[in-house]
């Protein structure tokens, strides 16, 4: 028999971006329609994030996960679908906002509904495009892949049946000399198992912002071309502008504690405070 309410355990890895990490919490949390845990890695953030999520902790919003060393966004996700306990798992990108009701709710249905091992908000690179890398300028084609920045994965399908990783692989074949990007090489390995996989409709991409890119490509990089830096600047200054209506929207989230007397207005945003 199916479960009508299936366990969710909502993922996502942060690395010194304190102010975007904020916005993503406070408004999957007050969006996502269904309950859920979620569960936050930092590796040695220098720039409040450990200061902010331990906030979010006690107030019994996350369970937060924190290591000395270095840690890269698909080694995180390689432990968690290790060993995470929930029979639905969704990745989210710290960069993300929250901005359609039940976003949670309308994965999740879809997974059920479907019996599909992964739920993806969209499938990239169809076709293999040619891909010049944005600071290197090596070409590559891309394999395909879901989404990676929000997608949910059924471990009672995958777990002990997928076992490739997360992370980047390069391999020559068919199609060239090809780059799997985050989840591309899993995703193949999903199909090669016989294992569905479905996307979300059309209009689900309202529900969510990808800002994208903010934890490696900002104003000051010298690397990046003008472009990229002021289209970095211009998203530094759309997530404060969110995270300060997020803040005040966020006042009277129902599980807050009662010790707990909520955010001021925050005004001139600073990273972690709040």
């Amino acid at each position: 028999m199916t479960d009508p309410t299936p366990s969710v355990g909502v993922y996502v890895a942060s690395y010194n971006t304190a102010a975007v990490t904020e916005l993503c919490v406070r408004t999957m949390r007050m969006r996502a329609g269904r309950p859920f845990t979620l569960t936050v890695g930092d590796a040695g953030s220098t720039d409040g994030s450990v200061e902010m999520l331990e906030a979010f902790q006690r107030r019994g919003w996350l369970v937060l996960e924190t290591v000395a060393e270095r840690r890269t966004h698909t080694e995180w996700l390689d432990r968690w679908y290790a060993a995470s306990p929930y029979r639905y798992i969704v990745f989210s990108d710290s960069d993300v906002e929250y901005r359609g009701d039940g976003w949670l709710t309308a994965l999740v249905d879809r997974a059920v509904e479907s019996g599909a091992a992964i739920v993806a908000t969209r499938i990239q690179a169809r076709d293999w495009p040619a891909y010049p890398h944005p600071v290197t300028g090596a070409q590559r084609r891309l394999a395909p892949r879901p989404e990676p920045w929000l997608m949910l994965i059924d471990l009672e399908q995958t777990r002990g049946v997928v076992d490739v990783g997360f992370g980047y692989h390069e391999e020559t074949n068919e199609h060239g000399n090809c780059a799997f990007d985050t989840a591309a090489a899993f995703f193949r390995a999903v199909g090669d198992a016989g294992l569905g996989y479905v996307e979300m409709p059309a209009e689900y991409q309202r529900a969510y912002r990808h800002f994208g890119s903010m934890s490696w490509r900002r104003a000051s990089d010298r690397r990046l071309g003008l472009r990229q830096r002021v289209q970095a600047a211009l998203k530094t200054i759309a997530v404060r502008r969110h995270l300060a209506v997020a803040r005040r929207a966020d006042r009277g989230a129902p599980d807050r504690r009662a010790s707990d007397p909520g955010p001021t207005d925050p005004g001139p945003i600073q990273p972690g405070s709040g």
